[in-house]
């Protein structure tokens, strides 16, 4: 099983607030779910063999690269304030403000199909 994360706080930094929203993310710790389901149910739906979670690593580069994430997902707002280190701009999905409170799954989708149409062109 492939894993795509959800990142929704920005990158550990010196001066960030420990107060950064609730949880520390930029939106509502509930919204977090919501999306996070309305992906999954559609990865389900298509049969792929993909899993999304939420990020437990507080946006730990190392550690999720550690542990073979395929995908990244970032919510609004983190696209310059999360440190992606040496991980590939192209296996990253920066979602905007109305993708993410309307629960549309097509940036994620799409982003998925890429993975797998890249993995059948090079079996």
């Amino acid at each position: 099983m492939k894993n795509i994360v959800f990142i929704y706080m920005p990158s550990p930094t010196l001066f960030r607030t420990p107060g950064f929203g609730v949880g520390g993310g930029l939106f509502a710790y509930f919204r977090e779910d919501k999306y996070i389901a309305a992906v999954q149910k559609a990865i389900d739906k298509r049969q792929l063999n993909w899993r999304f979670t939420r990020d437990t690593t507080e946006s730990n580069i190392e550690t999720l690269m550690d542990e073979g994430v395929e995908l990244l997902v970032c919510a609004p707002g983190l696209r310059f304030m999360f440190y992606r280190k040496n991980f590939d701009k192209q296996r990253m999905v920066f979602l905007t403000t109305m993708e993410y409170l309307s629960n549309d799954v097509r940036p994620v989708m799409r982003k998925i199909r890429e993975r797998e149409d890249r993995e059948d062109l090079l079996d």
